[in-house]
């Protein structure tokens, strides 16, 4: 017999799906250089979409074509792919 929650679809997120370790490895940093550099959870006021499409792109652009894994403007040691993702999380919180 097992617990009666485990009979029920409750329709929830099922946040266990996130790849929690990349998101630890990876992004968090991020968000820790946004704090070093602005502020805490500043991303939370909004952006322009230009601004955030561009700083996504800028990251891709060093990641795929420059071979760039870590940006070098990063006090934090950040992968570009970390910050393109942190740039359209942002522009997605801000729609």
């Amino acid at each position: 017999m097992t617990a009666p929650k485990n009979n029920i679809e409750e329709g929830k997120p099922r946040v266990s799906l996130l790849p929690l370790d990349i998101l630890t490895k990876y992004i968090v940093p991020a968000y820790e250089e946004g704090v070093q550099k602005y502020a805490r959870e500043s991303w939370r006021g909004g952006f322009k979409t230009s601004i955030m499409i561009d700083a996504a792109l800028r990251h891709i652009i060093a990641f795929y074509y420059h071979k760039e894994d870590i940006d070098s403007d990063s006090p934090v040691g950040k992968h570009h792919l970390a910050g393109a993702v942190f740039s359209l999380l942002s522009l997605l919180h801000s729609l």
